[in-house]
């Protein structure tokens, strides 16, 4: 009888390890999607965490376009801000250094290359714009919208997007009950999400629920990826297999994702690494 009793407690206090994942998951994708781009880094740390413990997650040229992506996007910022010159050489020197791209076990030669004179590209044209206030207030007035605007942010969006849809492709379904009382618990100890930005990214990863408010519609809710995952993954309690609606489905993509023949000259649709715009404009 003792046993019987304490079987429901004992499922009730088990943990889904990706709670925590899933819920700074949800607030980088918050940060990308509403254009945050003070805190930018804080992406580029999961991006970071995730590659050591899963570093085949996404093909490296995807990986390292959305990486170089946001590094030029806080920039960029920078100097459309302003800041000071000190605070952008460090920046440059952080993302873009002088130093060959870190190895990489699935990186092909020819992807070390395109990463390589990327940085490049971009290092000589920051450093450029820094060493002469005129044409660097020239760029920012007439070029770096055109450039690192609004159509660069969303090539960012959408490789992030493409990211964060395959990291959930190898994740257990979600706990709803855990990612919601999580949610809206504040913990000292690490930063939790809003209940409606988890409900935004469970809803912009295909989840299907009932579980949380409506999320507020976006321009950006019209793009996915790929291929079916609605089986169920091992270790998935049976709290969650009952979870009603908790199919996932995908939406219309508005570009190709990221892959590892994009980059050849007969597809002209791949975004270009950030860099690999025109740097001779006056």
């Amino acid at each position: 009888m003792a046993a019987a009793e304490a079987g429901p407690v004992e499922e009730d206090v088990t943990l889904d390890p990706c709670t925590a994942l899933r819920l700074v998951a949800a607030a980088a994708w918050h940060t990308v999607r509403e254009h945050r781009i003070q805190d930018f880094s804080r992406v580029l740390v999961l991006l970071e965490a995730v590659e050591d413990a899963a570093p085949d997650l996404v093909h490296y040229r995807h990986l390292a376009k959305l990486r170089l992506g946001l590094q030029a996007k806080v920039i960029m910022n920078m100097l459309k801000e302003e800041e000071s010159e000190g605070k952008i050489y460090d920046a440059v020197d952080t993302f873009f250094p002088e130093q060959e791209p870190p190895p990489h076990p699935k990186a092909t030669a020819h992807d070390f290359k395109l990463v390589r004179v990327a940085r490049e590209n971009f290092r000589d044209l920051v450093l450029g714009l820094l060493s002469d206030q005129r044409q660097r207030e020239t760029y920012v007035q007439k070029h770096l919208e055109n450039d690192y605007g609004e159509t660069f942010q969303s090539v960012v969006e959408e490789l992030f997007y493409d990211y964060l849809w395959q990291l959930e492709s190898t994740l257990p379904r979600p706990h709803l009950q855990q990612l919601i009382k999580a949610a809206c618990t504040p913990d000292p100890s690490q930063s939790s999400p809003d209940p409606s930005i988890l409900s935004t990214y469970l809803s912009d990863m295909g989840y299907q629920t009932t579980e949380f408010p409506a999320p507020p519609s976006s321009p950006t809710q019209s793009r996915p990826l790929g291929q079916n995952e609605d089986s169920q993954q091992p270790g998935t309690s049976e709290a969650s297999k009952q979870l009603p609606n908790l199919s996932r489905s995908r939406r219309k993509r508005s570009c190709p994702p990221c892959a590892p023949e994009l980059d050849s000259p007969q597809n002209h649709t791949d975004p270009p690494l950030p860099g690999n715009q025109e740097t001779g404009r006056s």
